[in-house]
């Protein structure tokens, strides 16, 4: 996992909003690629698109990055929001801007441009991210995972929609063996 002042991200434009746990995870894609397509990417390339989603999202007066995870293709995680990673470890959650009426929840984006099937390093990795928050939280199940388009009207995530329960039954797994 790569932290926001590893990766350079800029500084949020106001603090950081922290609350209580997160009760469920909402998933999401990118609806575009990184800087090479297709993987494997390295770490200059996934900070490089990170910046650009950063980028993007402040630009259209988002705080920060709207998520607080970034999954790429590679298998890389960066870290979106700042403070996500402390205020996990500290069994909370830092307020986002992915979807409204659930930016109280965990915000995973994953690199996808909407077709495309995830890559084995992608949802390995995403599937660790979501048994590290589980155990972070000190939970025995990792917590639900919902589409974007569940509370929204979106497309988002595409496809990557019918990856979720294979995915968390896969995190589930993980999270059992780290018992």
């Amino acid at each position: 996992m790569i932290g926001c002042p590893k990766w350079g991200a800029k500084p949020p434009k106001a603090p950081p909003v922290v609350i209580g746990r997160s009760h469920r995870i909402i998933f999401h894609h990118t609806a575009g690629h990184g800087i090479n397509f297709p993987p494997p990417k390295d770490r200059e390339e996934a900070i490089a698109y990170a910046k650009a989603i950063q980028n993007q999202h402040m630009g259209q007066g988002w705080n920060d990055s709207g998520h607080n995870f970034l999954v790429m293709r590679s298998g890389i995680i960066i870290q979106g929001r700042w403070l996500t990673i402390s205020a996990i470890q500290a069994g909370q959650m830092v307020v986002s801007a992915h979807c409204r009426g659930q930016n109280d929840q965990i915000g995973i984006e994953h690199e996808h441009q909407g077709t495309e099937e995830m890559t084995t390093r992608q949802r390995a990795s995403s599937a660790r991210l979501q048994a590290w928050i589980a155990d972070q939280y000190g939970l025995k199940r990792v917590l639900p995972v919902d589409a974007h388009s569940k509370h929204f009207a979106t497309a988002c995530p595409a496809n990557l929609a019918a990856d979720i329960g294979s995915i968390r039954r896969l995190a589930q797994l993980i999270l059992d063996d780290e018992a």
